[in-house]
């Protein structure tokens, strides 16, 4: 069976904590019709995994081996297809793009395939901005689909000013978003020269970023603006969703065919993973060496562990083998079998995502330097704080 639905950061979460053995397989193509080869070999060592843990392998392969069967009946294109299965959970994907080939067997499923998965489906939403009637669409590459638009909530600015009229001054009104720059309450003061409609329209856009959150779930996947160029950057201004991707694409939504709409916002999304401060901040090196951030395996393992790493950015191909001692926080880099070493880059990306962290695969063009791996922190580790304490006084 195919899954058409895309791997959300709540499914991410749920996948963490399916119980094993989890099965990834990810077929590079290039055409699915003509993957039987790679399948094959790809059922050859799992196979041998399994029956090296005492697993019967003919229950969890047999239905996969079905399901992928169906689906290359249906579909042929170019590109990749994931499988994910474990005694509870069967799912095929078809991705559009390739991604890197990947067999194996573990507690969990792979999570830098699932990661990979999820850039590849691009998974985020667009605000379309109207006076008349704004929409919320849920959006992969391949697809846009509108959502109901919350109850209660206006989606015109008519039925904005059916409820009461905004303030004179919007002062104390909207905590600042990700994308004010500050950690302060937004203030709205009114100037001479400012018409009331941008009042009105302020009004209207608390309320509608308040309803960006109920459609969203508390989803944190990207949110890309629809709209004329002024209405966007006043919505930027109450914005409290943090994934808000700048500037937006411009032009009145109304009048934007849904193709192009779509079209060009994903040409936003890859283009602001590229820019500097796109995923990495645009700061990260100032903030290495304060305690908020880091490039270094060791340290990021026992931050993962910890609960301290908010985002980890890492390439795809990186590896570190190696083993973390959780009670101790020591981290011994060994490809030794006797010391039965793990990917600590795997580790970390999935002790972040358990944390409520976020994790991502970028490429090495996004990455600070290039390095494979890198971590924000939500706060420093008690020795770096106590350190540059004693910096302080020393000073």
């Amino acid at each position: 069976m195919q899954n058409t639905e895309p791997i959300t950061l709540d499914r991410l979460r749920e996948l963490a904590e399916t119980p094993g053995p989890c099965i990834t397989i990810v077929l590079s193509g290039p055409d699915i019709g003509n993957s039987a080869a790679e399948m094959k070999d790809a059922f050859s060592k799992v196979s041998k995994e399994l029956k090296s843990r005492g697993i019967d392998s003919a229950p969890l392969l047999k239905p996969v081996e079905q399901a992928v069967n169906t689906y290359r009946g249906d579909n042929r294109f170019r590109g990749s297809v994931a499988i994910l299965r474990s005694p509870a959970v069967l799912e095929v994907f078809g991705i559009s793009r390739s991604i890197p080939p990947k067999v194996e067997v573990g507690d969990r499923f792979h999570a830098g395939a699932l990661l990979s998965i999820i850039e590849a489906q691009k998974h985020f939403y667009i605000l379309a901005l109207s006076q008349n009637r704004t929409r919320i669409l849920e959006c992969t590459e391949n697809r846009s689909e509108e959502i109901p638009f919350p109850e209660g909530f206006p989606s015109s600015l008519a039925d904005a000013k059916q409820t009461r009229p905004p303030d004179h001054v919007l002062d104390n009104s909207s905590s600042g978003g990700p994308s004010t720059g500050s950690m302060g309450r937004v203030m709205f003061g009114t100037n001479t020269d400012r018409e009331d409609k941008d009042e009105y329209m302020l009004h209207f856009f608390m309320q509608l970023d308040k309803a960006v959150h109920v459609a969203l779930k508390g989803s944190k996947d990207p949110l890309i603006p629809v709209g004329v160029e002024h209405e966007i950057a006043l919505y930027r201004r109450v914005n409290t969703h943090p994934g808000l991707i700048e500037p937006g694409v411009h032009g009145a939504a109304d009048g934007l065919e849904g193709r192009d709409m779509h079209q060009r916002a994903l040409d936003l999304l890859d283009e602001h993973v590229k820019q500097p401060g796109g995923e990495v901040p645009a700061d990260f090196d100032k903030r290495v060496g304060t305690g908020h951030a880091s490039t270094h395996i060791q340290e990021i393992v026992a931050a993962a562990w910890e609960g301290r790493v908010s985002h980890l950015f890492f390439q795809g191909n990186a590896q570190y083998l190696g083993t973390f001692d959780p009670v101790r926080q020591r981290v011994k880099h060994t490809d030794d079998p006797l010391d039965t070493p793990i990917d600590l880059i795997e580790s970390a990306a999935w002790q972040t995502i358990l944390h409520g962290g976020i994790a991502r695969v970028l490429p090495g063009a996004a990455m600070p330097n290039g390095v494979p791996v890198c971590a924000l922190f939500r706060y420093p580790a008690p020795a770096t704080v106590a350190a540059a304490g004693s910096a302080e006084l020393a000073s």
